[in-house]
């Protein structure tokens, strides 16, 4: 693989998929909803479905879901054999009543909710519960209030307007977080992961080097040829590589782009870099090295 290679193929991506990734747009009036189902969509949670479920039962919000545990005094870190199912001693005594009201419907939304109820499935709710309940007592329940809290408290001033806040530049953002670290207290959110909430804010202008190098990003790296190019398939150095390409795309757009086009979530629309049958039908594959196996 050539760098110009890897140019073509990002245009191509990039430019093709634009109409779909320029969907995932969000507004920073949204940022605390948000925050619920892509904190926490991992591992095939798919938590924006599980986030609509809540919203039926009147329990979407940080607030909502950050009082359940205030019923609880307990070790906060997950174990599996006390919250590990629906049927664990957790989750029985949620049905029971014995976490109010919101319990009771939180427990009815997993009951109610489609998705993989998996190990991972019960560690990230575990997650989501302490983080909601955290950002309540804390933060007045609010993930934007936590952002510029934190924000406020690295520059040392009582507190950050909001406008003041949404116009960050990329670089002071990326120091920012260098600096605070501000996913620690954030259970269950690592750096990927927190740039991924705010990343497709359109009303921030911070948010255009955001970058999440989840598992359709590697994939489509991997796949391309694209990985042999960068030092070590790591965030810092796919980072790196792709804005030494001086591409007129953002670092978030490029994201997006490869996310689109062959995540296994968008496999309905592209997913041209999961079968070796609909490879033949991608523009650019001529130049890629289609490294399936």
């Amino acid at each position: 693989m050539k760098t110009q290679d890897a140019i073509k193929i990002i245009q191509y991506v990039v430019d093709e998929t634009r109409p779909r990734w320029k969907l995932f747009d969000e507004a920073w009036k949204d940022v605390d909803y948000n925050f619920i189902w892509r904190g926490y969509e991992q591992g095939g949670f798919a938590a924006q479905n599980f986030v609509k479920v809540l919203n039926n039962q009147g329990i979407g919000s940080i607030s909502k879901i950050g009082c359940i545990l205030d019923h609880y005094d307990g070790d906060k870190k997950y174990k599996r054999d006390f919250a590990g199912s629906i049927s664990s001693p957790f989750y029985q005594k949620m049905i029971a009543g014995q976490y109010g009201s919101e319990g009771q419907k939180f427990a009815e939304s997993i009951i109610q909710f489609k998705g993989n109820p998996g190990g991972w499935f019960w560690n990230k709710l575990w997650q989501m519960l302490v983080c909601c309940n955290h950002l309540k007592n804390n933060y007045e329940g609010s993930y934007s209030y936590y952002l510029k809290a934190k924000y406020a408290g690295y520059k040392k001033v009582q507190n950050v307007t909001e406008s003041d806040f949404l116009s960050l530049s990329p670089e002071e953002w990326e120091i920012f977080k260098r600096v605070k670290c501000p996913w620690d207290e954030l259970y269950g959110i690592g750096v990927n992961v927190f740039d991924f909430i705010v990343g497709d804010i359109v009303d921030a202008n911070f948010v255009k080097d955001s970058y999440k190098l989840d598992s359709a990003n590697i994939h489509f790296l991997k796949i391309t040829g694209i990985a042999n190019l960068l030092t070590n398939l790591t965030r810092e150095d796919a980072i790196r590589f792709l804005k030494g390409l001086n591409l007129p795309y953002t670092l978030r757009e490029m994201n997006k782009a490869f996310y689109t086009y062959c995540s296994v979530t968008e496999a309905e629309h592209f997913g041209f870099c999961r079968e070796l049958e609909k490879c033949k039908l991608c523009g650019i594959n001529n130049i890629c090295e289609h490294n399936f196996i």
